[in-house]
């Protein structure tokens, strides 16, 4: 168990990183781009993100749940992760003129024929990725991840101050996903090759599980990207990339550290004994909201106040948004790993037949009321996180079923701490509003949060131990 330690402290570090080191670079960016240009990459991308999804069909989930895997699989899940790759980037490059057309900008059309080139890209580590994590080396996945990022950041900002515009953006994700693929290949290039073995029935093994996650995959992608198609399409690029800038400020960095959190109990759970997944689900799940929720709380606070001097004014649409996605933030770090108990429970069908019938549905629902009565992305993002809250308790109702947890008796494991919280939101909310002065805010802001720490040392304490003793 001290290799899943490592594992959850490397993927840890990563993440910050990642999340430090991607707000740095993106907050320099927003200074040098136009609010515009992020609009037409993010216009470009959507369909970039559903290339990628229905490139993926689960090899990588499958690989970490099947009982029966051995090495000898990865060459016959590696090919056919290939083919697909390529007929699925041939594809998107006929289909970008019908793009272009879709949202009334001829620009979109040679954005997206370079773009899609990340799906053929990813193809090559999608396997490699799910083996590395089958083994829980977490390691040598955080370094090639850091490595990636850091470079194509750079790169990324020499672009953008030699005004090359959105094709720095365009640039930043080729080199990230390029990278990161030839680095999972490179590391697992033994395993993969090592058995020169082909076998329609090993796909057919893994296709079983995969392709239910494959299906929850699809589906899941249409209603997470409704609010950027809507809005790049009825709204325009200026709008959209407002609502990007600020997605990629919050929710994108704490999206990223719930997909490790995910990534990392996921493998961990699978091999709990059933009595035990339900106290390590609820131990886990709190832990990571302990000590994540007044990180939030706190960034999106001073966000209030540090976004028009660091951005400058072309930005300040983005301060509304900004607190949507913290409370969405907030909200998913509670609900996000519940989906995983399909998974871990070997019920991978009832998942996507959970994303038919409640989530999307739900998302709609709120994508376009908030559109219609509003007309405007922070509308949009209300509509969202109304009645994703419904879908929340929706899905607890239907995963907990599977581990013979209660929401009442899950919600009360967190009662006390969200009084803490509250009481931290009304002292940071009193210091934003009568305080005028940027860097008095600031500091008083940060003794605030220094303040909360301190009075929670036993719990973080406590917190740690319930973690290592689980693991």
């Amino acid at each position: 168990m001290n290799l899943v330690i490592k594992g959850f402290s490397w993927n840890f570090i990563t993440q910050v990183y990642k999340v430090l080191f991607s707000s740095l670079t993106l907050v320099v960016l927003a200074r040098l781009i136009d609010v515009s240009d992020f609009g037409i990459i993010g216009m470009a991308t959507v369909f970039v993100l559903f290339f990628n999804t229905i490139q993926n069909i689960g090899f990588d989930s499958s690989i970490i749940y099947s009982k029966s895997f051995k090495e000898n699989h990865l060459l016959s899940l590696f090919l056919l992760n290939i083919i697909l790759g390529v007929f699925i980037y041939l594809g998107g490059y006929l289909l970008s003129p019908f793009l272009s057309y879709f949202y009334d900008n001829k620009e979109i059309e040679s954005i997206f024929k370079v773009l899609v080139l990340t799906v053929l890209l990813s193809s090559f580590g999608i396997v490699s990725r799910g083996y590395l994590q089958k083994k829980l080396d977490f390691k040598r996945l955080a370094i090639v991840e850091i490595i990636a990022i850091t470079i194509s950041g750079v790169i990324a900002v020499f672009l953008a101050i030699k005004n090359y515009g959105y094709w720095s953006l365009i640039v930043q994700q080729l080199v990230t996903v390029g990278l990161t693929s030839l680095g999972f290949l490179l590391i697992t290039f033994k395993s993969v090759f090592g058995h020169k073995f082909f076998s329609f029935k090993i796909i057919y093994e893994h296709l079983k599980f995969g392709y239910n996650v494959f299906i929850f995959n699809v589906l899941n992608f249409f209603a997470q990207q409704l609010d950027v198609l809507l809005i790049g399409k009825l709204l325009g690029e200026e709008q959209l990339g407002i609502y990007l800038l600020a997605f990629n400020l919050i929710l994108k960095p704490i999206s990223l550290l719930v997909q490790i959190f995910n990534k990392t109990i996921y493998p961990v759970l699978t091999k709990v004994k059933s009595s035990l997944i339900r106290d390590s689900y609820i131990s886990f799940t709190y832990s990571f909201f302990f000590f994540l929720a007044p990180l939030i709380i706190f960034l999106v606070s001073i966000s209030q106040i540090l976004v028009p001097e660091l951005l400058t004014n072309k930005w300040i649409e983005t301060l509304p948004l900004l607190l949507i996605f913290g409370y969405q933030c907030v909200r998913m770090i509670i609900a996000s790993p519940s989906g995983l108990l399909f998974l871990i429970t070997g019920n991978p069908n009832k998942q996507w037949k959970y994303a038919i019938f409640i989530s999307i549905p739900l998302r709609f629902i709120g994508v376009f009321l908030g559109y219609f009565f509003f007309k405007s992305a922070l509308g949009i993002a209300l509509g969202i996180n109304l009645f994703a809250t419904i879908e929340m308790f929706a899905g607890f109702y239907i995963t907990f079923k599977l581990i013979n947890l209660k929401i009442y008796n899950y919600l009360m494991y967190f009662k006390n701490y969200f009084f803490s919280l509250f009481l931290l939101i009304t002292l940071l909310f009193i210091i934003n509003t009568f305080i005028s002065l940027v860097w008095f805010s600031f500091l008083m802001q940060l003794l605030t949060i220094i303040i909360f720490v301190f009075f929670n040392r036993n719990e973080i304490g406590i917190n740690i131990k319930k973690v290592k003793e689980i693991l």
